[in-house]
């Protein structure tokens, strides 16, 4: 008895493979996005969660679609892994936020450098996400999340900027940048 042949479908071109290298990364960057999320670190403001440092890093490093392609996935990953607490529709709601801060980390530092961006990001990641909150839960729900909102952003966009620094500046990693 013979047993079939089976082939397997390589990249016939470099274009396939950069395509495949990019789903590759995008998978990998969404994992870690969903891990972040279950590490919890308690703080007087509330519980904080790496769960954007790995989409701002992407989106950083790669491109704006990479990272806003792993914020909102990679929080809806972390909201399936918990089982929705708050329900689909609101985890829905901060999916694409996670997505548009993503974005905007990577047009702010483009237009100003880091200092720019983690202003900017830290602002719309904390204050306008928490004011995005208003048809939710109202004022309560807005002025309770505030402090937190801020916290978590600030953490993960500093240390997303902070380690695309250190390996862009550093000559042990070589970082491509593609506009």
């Amino acid at each position: 008895m013979e047993l079939p042949r089976v082939r397997a479908r390589l990249p016939r071109s470099f274009a396939d493979t950069r395509n495949l290298q990019q789903v590759a990364r995008v998978i990998v960057f969404i994992v870690l996005s969903a891990l972040g999320a279950m590490a919890r670190v308690g703080s007087p403001f509330g519980v904080l969660t790496l769960a954007d440092a790995p989409a701002y890093f992407a989106a950083l490093s790669f491109s704006w679609v990479e990272g806003a392609l792993v914020g909102g996935l990679g929080t809806l990953l972390a909201a399936l892994v918990a089982g929705f607490p708050l329900g689909p529709l609101v985890h829905v709601y901060g999916a694409v936020q996670a997505a548009l801060w993503a974005t905007c980390l990577r047009l702010a530092y483009e237009r100003g450098g880091p200092l720019l961006a983690l202003i900017t990001t830290t602002f719309l990641a904390g204050v306008a996400a928490a004011a995005l909150c208003w048809p939710l839960g109202g004022l309560p729900l807005v002025t309770g999340s505030l402090a937190r909102l801020i916290a978590t952003a600030a953490v993960n966009v500093v240390a997303a900027t902070a380690l695309f620094l250190l390996l862009t500046r550093s000559k042990v990693v070589y970082v491509r940048r593609r506009y």
